[in-house]
């Protein structure tokens, strides 16, 4: 079996990059937003994305990808506007010079935080539509594919792939693609603030005007590259030659696949029925074309939609657990840590330096899924250690044993845990699901990571409070509960 590294596989890529660039920028940028309430950003961030994630099972198959995606780049569009020119106003003094808040909180900044919901909303719109499209155009190409390398014709297709790049088979390399894309990101986006900042010396209001070129790229990238991959453009000439004819299209065979109630029964019956090494799972599946898994979602209720969200637990917790953890730690623990710690400067440069390498070591493991994809326990066992991980900074930041630049191997082991449960999260979900299905639970599923960086950043105000108590720093918002 192969896989095929081409310019859809590219695109998925860069529109990782351009999706959440701008999660990033505001995240790098938090401390310039609001000084006092960087956690504000932090929830600001994440909360109306997490609302959009929460809904996307109800209305996502009533709404085009390309009118998702053009709604992306206007809020994308509106969220760096916004920010830009109330950033500009708070720092002319034009509009709170009278009324400033004691806690910080005037229009400016409020204003500004309306801008980084904008930005959550579309990036949380991007993820979950392009997740799904990612299962989608992975299922179509495998069985394009299999169609061009099997028979005794393969001459004819060589021109239609003659630009691509054949490698050995997974069934998630779109996936595997736009995930590093998103793990670059991280790296870019602080880069980029960064530079923009520190060596252009520009304002943050300057850096937004420039970064209006990301929506336009976002936009400009799905227009040419994949909005042919989409269901409302499945009758075109790339679509049908991607699809199977009308005679070759056949129902799941019983043997081979699982049926909704007993995928709702026993969700983990899904590993040992749609193993990686099935030959059934190949041969079978690739019989359902991309119009019968778009219907098959249009004829559930929302009751049985719920019920196949809550299904997705295998796959959901493990990001849950891990997001909480790692976010836990940037909001809360590294905040708290200096040499010496009682020196703002100092903690601020291990901050940096501390999400620096997480976010490295996020863009490598997010790279790994196209070469290969973990089992499932595996992916449990991902959880456990990022688990341990929080505890073991937490005791550092409290005790100061280890207390070194060191500590940064252990924030890049961090990045490592929470780009693999992303991306072999997502493949394992793309490999072991029906093709009815995948589309559906690739976009519903991203609402777990989310949640996690929700319970995180509330969760790293009273960890910073608990740690600025023990290290005896001033300066906490929140009130160490032990």
């Amino acid at each position: 079996m192969t896989i095929i590294i081409n310019s859809k596989t590219q695109a998925f890529w860069i529109m990782g990059v351009l999706n959440n660039i701008p999660f990033v920028i505001m995240l790098a940028a938090a401390k310039d937003i609001s000084e006092g309430g960087t956690a504000l950003v932090f929830i600001a961030n994440t909360l109306p994305g997490l609302l959009c994630k929460l809904s996307s099972p109800y209305w996502f198959d009533r709404v085009s990808y390309k009118n998702r995606i053009k709604a992306g780049s206007i809020l994308m569009t509106s969220s760096f506007l916004v920010v830009s020119f109330f950033s500009y106003l708070d720092e002319k003094n034009l509009l709170d010079a009278d009324n400033d808040d004691d806690d910080g909180l005037g229009v400016c900044v409020l204003m500004q935080l309306l801008g980084v919901a904008l930005g959550s909303a579309q990036g949380s719109l991007g993820e979950a539509s392009l997740l799904a499209l990612c299962g989608r155009v992975d299922s179509m190409r495998k069985q394009s594919t299999d169609t061009c390398t099997s028979g005794n014709n393969e001459s004819e297709h060589v021109d239609e792939i003659e630009d691509e790049l054949i490698l050995e088979d997974t069934t998630s390399i779109s996936i595997a693609a736009f995930s590093s894309g998103t793990g670059l990101a991280g790296v870019l986006g602080f880069a980029y603030v960064y530079i923009c900042t520190h060596i252009l010396h520009l304002s943050l209001a300057a850096s937004l005007i420039v970064a209006l070129f990301f929506p336009f790229a976002f936009w400009r990238v799905f227009v040419v590259s994949l909005e042919a991959y989409t269901v409302e453009n499945e009758t075109s000439s790339e679509m049908a030659a991607l699809s199977l004819t009308a005679n070759d299209v056949d129902d799941e065979p019983e043997s081979m696949s699982l049926t909704r109630d007993e995928f709702e029964d026993d969700p983990l019956a899904i590993e040992n029925t749609f193993s990686v090494g099935s030959s059934s799972f190949s041969e079978g599946q690739s019989n359902i074309n991309a119009s019968q898994e778009f219907a098959a979602i249009n004829q559930m209720t929302v009751f049985e939609r719920f019920r196949l969200v809550l299904c997705l637990w295998p796959y959901m917790v493990p990001l849950f657990i891990v997001y909480t953890a790692e976010y836990s730690l940037q909001s809360g623990v590294w905040t708290s840590i200096g040499f010496p710690v009682d020196d703002a400067d100092e903690r601020a440069a291990f901050y940096v330096a501390s999400n620096w390498m997480y976010q490295v070591g996020v863009f490598i493991s997010r790279s790994s899924g196209a070469f290969f994809t973990v089992p499932l326990w595996v992916l449990w066992c991902m959880p456990v250690l990022q688990t341990i991980n929080l505890v073991l900074f937490y005791s550092i930041a409290s005790h100061h044993f280890l207390y070194n630049y060191s500590l940064l191997i252990g924030c890049f082991y961090v990045g490592l845990l929470g780009g693999s449960v992303y991306v072999h999260g997502y493949s394992r979900i793309q490999k072991d699901l029906p093709v009815s299905k995948r589309e559906f639970a690739l976009a519903s599923a991203s609402v777990a990571d989310s949640f996690g960086i929700i319970v995180a950043d509330i969760s790293g105000l009273f960890i910073q409070a608990c740690l600025y108590n023990s290290n005896k720093i001033d300066g906490a918002v929140a009130v160490c509960p032990w």
